[in-house]
C-alpha cells in the first residue's frame, strides 16, 4: 500500500511544479509580449520622450559694459561686478551640526540672524538662499570649510555698481536688478553697453544636468562695450559739494551747474538738485529724476544781454564805447525800470557791467527781430544740442516775434533756453567766436580694448568774429570786478569774465513777483579761458540778512567762484593775476 501512496504524492508534486512553471512561463510571455508591443509602437509611432533624451540649454550671460570718467578704466562711474548668491541645503545638515553651521555662516553676514536661523533649521526645503556676496574669500570658505562645504553652495550672478552714489546720477542713470536700463546714459547707450549672451546646447540627464560628451553647441558671450566720458570724477565731486552747500545755505527749490571746456566742448561736470540714490531709484520722485541742466527751459534773464551786445557789435552797429540812451521813457510803448546810477547814457561796456535793461533794449531795437534771432540761433539757442541724454529741451529764440518781445529778448525775457545751451553760448565767446558741439561721450571701446568710437571737437557755427569775441571777453571781465554785479564770482589769482542774471519765474501764465532764478555764467582765465561754468539757483527765498538772496550775483556767483577755484587746482591751471591771490 505504501508504493501507490508514494507514487500519488510524487505525481501531485510534479503536477504542482508544472503549474508553477506554466504560471512563470505565462508571466514571462506576457512581459515579452508587452515589451514587444511597445517596441512595435515605437517603430510605428515613435514618441519623442522615449526616443530623444532631454534637451539641455544654458544661457551664458554677457557682462554689461561700464561707464568711466575721462581718465579711463581705473575710474569707474558704473560697472558690473561679479557676485555670488549663497544658499544652504538644510537636508544636508545633521541636527547635531546645526549650531556649528549657523556660527560658521554668521561670520559672513550674508543675511539677518533670524533669516539664517530659519534657513538652517528648515526641515522641508532643500534650497534656502541667504544673500549675495562679491567677496571671493567668502566663496572660498564655503568650498573648503569642513562644516559648510557639504551643505552650502553658490550661484554666479552680476550686479551693477555706482561708485559715486548720488553723484552724476542724472547723467550716468541706473539699471534695475535685471540690468534693464531706466534712465541716463544707461538707457540711451544701452545698445553699446549691453553685451550679447552666449549659449550652450546639448543633452541633459534625468536630473537636468548637462551630459558634456553630448554637447552640440557652445557660443561664447560677447561682453558689452566700455564708454569713456568727458567727465572728470574729481571735479564732479567738487561741483556736487559746492551745489550741496549752496542748497543748504539758500534753500532753493532746485539748482544746477555745468562745467565745460570751451576749447573742445567737453562736459567736465554736470550736477542737478534735487537728485536721487541709484540704489533706491523706485522711490525717486519725478522732480528728483529730472536732469534740470538739460531739461528745464527757462527765461535766463540778464545773462542774455551779452548776446545782444555781441550781435550788435558783430553787425558793426556799436563798439564797446558806444553810448546808449538809457533815459526814462517808453520802450515799444512800455515804461522800463532800470539802474543807471543817475546817468542818461551808458557805454555798451557799462551796460553789461551794470546790467542795464534800457541799454540792452536799445541794442535790441537797433538789431531788429530778424538779425537778433539769426544771431541767437547761431549761438545755439532754439535747437537741442544732441547730447546723448533723454529729455533735452530746445527752447525758443523770440516768443511771438513782436517788436516788444524782441526788446524783451535782449534782456533775457520772452525766450527760453536750457543751461546746456547757455553755457555753450558763453563758451563760443570764450573760444574766439566758435560754438562747439558739446561732448559727453569721449570714447567707446570694445571688450577687447579696441576703440570703436572717438569724439573729436566739432565747430557747430561761428556766431561772432574772433575780434568781437575778444572785445566781449575784455568787457565781461568788468562784471566780476568790484564795480560789477558779480564781484562775488572773483577767484583769487585768476581773471574771471561772466554775467549775472536774475529772471522772474512764470507762474500760472504771469511773471511772479517773488519767485526768481538767479544765474551766473562765465569763464576763466578771462583772456585764455580753460573753463566755462554755469550755476543757477531756482526760487531762493529771501532771508532776514539778505532780502535779495535770489539775485544771481548774491547766491549763484559765489558757487561759481568755489567751482572755479577747485577746477584750477584739479587741472593745475597757473594763475594769470598772481597779485590778486590771497
Amino acid at each position: 500500500m505504501r508504493l501507490p501512496s508514494l507514487a500519488r504524492a510524487m505525481s501531485r508534486c510534479v503536477a504542482t511544479i508544472d503549474r508553477r512553471m506554466a504560471i512563470v512561463a505565462g508571466l514571462l510571455a506576457a512581459v515579452f509580449a508587452y515589451v514587444g508591443w511597445k517596441l512595435v509602437q515605437v517603430q510605428l509611432r515613435p514618441d519623442a520622450s522615449v526616443v530623444e533624451p532631454s534637451k539641455y540649454v544654458k544661457v551664458v550671460k554677457a557682462y554689461r559694459g561700464g561707464l568711466f570718467d575721462r581718465h579711463g578704466l581705473d575710474h569707474p562711474l558704473a560697472q558690473t561686478i561679479p557676485a555670488f548668491r549663497v544658499f544652504v541645503d538644510p537636508g544636508e545638515i545633521k541636527p547635531e551640526n546645526r549650531s556649528a553651521v549657523y556660527r560658521a555662516l554668521a561670520r559672513h553676514s550674508l543675511c539677518s540672524p533670524e533669516k539664517l536661523y530659519a534657513a538652517v533649521s528648515a526641515t522641508r526645503s532643500r534650497y534656502k538662499p541667504l544673500g549675495e556676496t562679491a567677496d571671493r574669500d567668502v566663496v572660498d570658505d564655503l568650498k573648503t570649510n569642513d562644516v559648510l562645504r557639504r551643505c552650502t553652495g553658490t550661484e554666479k550672478v552680476s550686479r551693477r555698481s555706482y561708485p559715486l552714489g548720488r553723484g552724476l546720477c542724472h547723467v550716468v542713470g541706473v539699471v534695475n536688478s535685471a540690468e534693464e536700463p531706466l534712465c541716463g546714459l544707461e538707457k540711451t547707450l544701452d545698445g553699446q553697453l549691453r553685451g550679447t549672451d552666449g549659449k550652450i546646447t546639448g543633452d541633459a540627464d534625468r536630473n537636468r544636468r548637462e551630459i558634456r560628451s553630448r554637447r552640440r553647441e557652445c557660443v561664447d558671450p560677447v561682453d558689452g562695450r566700455n564708454v569713456i566720458l568727458s567727465i572728470d570724477e574729481t571735479l564732479q565731486f567738487a561741483v556736487d559739494q559746492a551745489l550741496d552747500r549752496a542748497v543748504e545755505k539758500w534753500h532753493p527749490r532746485a539748482a544746477w551747474a555745468i562745467v565745460q571746456d570751451p576749447r573742445t566742448g567737453e562736459i567736465l561736470a554736470m550736477s542737478s538738485r534735487p537728485d536721487f540714490d541709484p540704489a533706491r531709484f523706485g522711490a525717486a520722485t519725478p522732480e528728483q529724476q529730472s536732469n534740470r541742466a538739460i531739461s528745464t527751459l527757462y527765461e535766463p534773464g540778464s545773462v542774455m544781454k551779452t548776446f545782444a551786445a555781441a550781435a550788435a557789435m558783430d553787425e558793426g552797429l556799436v563798439g564797446t564805447n558806444t553810448l546808449l540812451d538809457v533815459s526814462p521813457g517808453l520802450y515799444c510803448g512800455r515804461p522800463l525800470s532800470d539802474h543807471t546810477h543817475g546817468k542818461s547814457e551808458l557805454t555798451v561796456a557799462e551796460m553789461l557791467a551794470w546790467s542795464s535793461n534800457r541799454g540792452a533794449s536799445r541794442l535790441g531795437m537797433m538789431l531788429g527781430k530778424e538779425r537778433q534771432q539769426r544771431h541767437l540761433k547761431a549761438f545755439g539757442f532754439g535747437k537741442a544740442t544732441g547730447l546723448p541724454l533723454r529729455g533735452e529741451g530746445a527752447g525758443q529764440t523770440i516768443g511771438d516775434g513782436s517788436e516788444l518781445n524782441n526788446i524783451r529778448t535782449s534782456m533775457g525775457q520772452g525766450m527760453t533756453c536750457t543751461a546746456l545751451q547757455l553755457v555753450g553760448a558763453y563758451g563760443a565767446i570764450a573760444n574766439g567766436g566758435r560754438l562747439m558741439k558739446p561732448i559727453l561721450v569721449k570714447e567707446i571701446r570694445a571688450a577687447d580694448g579696441t576703440t570703436v568710437f572717438k569724439a573729436e571737437p566739432e565747430v557747430v557755427s561761428n556766431p561772432v568774429s574772433p575780434r568781437t569775441a575778444e572785445q566781449l571777453r575784455a568787457v565781461l571781465r568788468s562784471v566780476a570786478s568790484r564795480g560789477g554785479t558779480a564781484r562775488r564770482a572773483a577767484v583769487p589769482g585768476y581773471s574771471v569774465a561772466g554775467k549775472t542774471g536774475t529772471a522772474q519765474m512764470v507762474e500760472h501764465g504771469r511773471y511772479s513777483s517773488v519767485l526768481h532764478r538767479g544765474t551766473f555764467v562765465g569763464f576763466f582765465p578771462a583772456m585764455e579761458p580753460r573753463f566755462t561754468i554755469l550755476v543757477t539757483l531756482e526760487a531762493v527765498p529771501p532771508t532776514a540778512d539778505q532780502p535779495r538772496a535770489y539775485h544771481g550775483g548774491i547766491s549763484a556767483a559765489p558757487v561759481f567762484a568755489e567751482i572755479a577755484e577747485a577746477a584750477a587746482k584739479i587741472f593745475a591751471v597757473p594763475p594769470d593775476e598772481p597779485e590778486t591771490a590771497m
